[in-house]
């Protein structure tokens, strides 16, 4: 279990910089900040849980 909540996190962190990078080029910056701010729920939900 924990090695899934590691590549999850992980992953979770990943799209986050994506997103990020996206966002300062991009024209819909509103939605990209509106995906970060998903992206950060989920990852604190990871981070938060005890598996």
């Amino acid at each position: 279990m924990k090695e899934c909540k590691i590549r999850l996190r992980h992953a979770l962190l990943t799209e986050i910089e994506k997103a990020r990078e996206e966002g300062i080029t991009s024209e819909s910056t509103l939605q990209v900040s509106q995906s970060i701010d998903q992206l950060l729920n989920e990852l604190h939900k990871v981070t938060s849980t005890n598996l």
